[in-house]
């Protein structure tokens, strides 16, 4: 049940953070912001990364990564980036995600297995295909300072048992 309310949380949270780019959709203060991720070495297709601002103020970003690992974050219109500041980092991947913010089920079958949880069935949700570790900015460890006039290329390298695996770019943890 908690797979499947994440699962559906998440999704809201993307549909939210890329709603608050503003009417026309363009944010001027945006700059560009990519990187790659990757698990235990391995381009990570098809993983939602989420920047989070410190702090809880502001806009958060986000993208989703590509069959080389490779993301570009968007605030307001595709593509813009992120605004510069200090940001908390989640990177998801669920299994049978198709499209950013999706679980892979339709409503109705994320609403059925939800109810079939909450009345003690064992109904599947969507399977998360990332460390646990990740999925929230407050547990991943990992975050990311991003600049105005520099490249911000934040790579992310996770690990299996959820232990820092190096970045290059972004911080993974407190130093």
């Amino acid at each position: 049940m908690l797979r499947v309310i994440g699962s559906v949380v998440m999704a809201a949270l993307v549909v939210i953070i890329l709603g608050c780019g503003g009417g026309s959709g363009e944010n001027p203060a945006a700059v560009p912001v990519s990187g790659t991720v990757t698990l235990g070495g391995q381009p990570v297709e098809g993983a939602q990364v989420v920047f989070s601002p410190t702090g809880g103020e502001g806009n958060a970003a986000a993208g989703t990564t590509d069959a080389t690992g490779k993301y570009s974050l968007t605030t307001g219109a595709a593509g813009d980036g992120a605004v510069p500041g200090s940001y908390r980092v989640a990177i998801t991947k669920v299994e049978g995600a198709t499209q950013p913010g999706t679980t892979g089920m339709s409503e109705e079958e994320s609403r059925a297995a939800h109810y079939n949880q909450a009345a003690g069935g064992d109904a599947e949700g969507p399977k998360d295909l990332l460390p646990a570790k990740y999925k929230s900015a407050d547990t991943s460890g990992l975050k990311a300072e991003v600049q105005a006039g520099q490249e911000n290329r934040f790579d992310f390298a996770l690990s299996e048992d959820g232990m820092p695996a190096g970045a290059s770019g972004g911080d993974q943890g407190d130093k």
